[in-house]
């Protein structure tokens, strides 16, 4: 018996494929809107260290705030991207299972 597990990983991997291409552009237009959301408060801080209207440690502070609000705001991408994951993994097992299956039922 032959079993053309080939074919059946290329199959496996374009089921994973479909599986996620839907969602994977969302995770790239949320990450897009956490930047856009920070510019101005960042191109803010930047503007007043450059006029002298904050020090470098006061500037400094502030970036550390920005950059603990933006992580957990990531947070919620990793979650995303566990998702995504997931749902490769179960598409391309279950792509493998049954071309396997398949595979054997037709040489029996």
């Amino acid at each position: 018996m032959s079993i053309d597990i080939g074919a059946i990983l290329k199959t496996a991997v374009g089921a994973a494929t479909e599986a996620v291409k839907k969602t994977a552009p969302q995770v790239e237009d949320f990450l897009r809107e956490i930047a856009k959301g920070h510019e101005a408060a960042i191109r803010s801080l930047a503007e007043a260290l450059a006029s002298g209207d904050i020090d470098e440690e006061t500037f400094k502070d502030e970036m550390d705030d920005e950059a603990k609000t933006l992580e957990a705001e990531l947070q919620a991408v990793a979650v995303m991207g566990k998702a995504i994951a997931q749902r490769a993994i179960n598409a391309f097992r279950k792509a493998l299972i049954d071309g396997i299956t398949s595979a054997i039922k037709a040489a029996i």
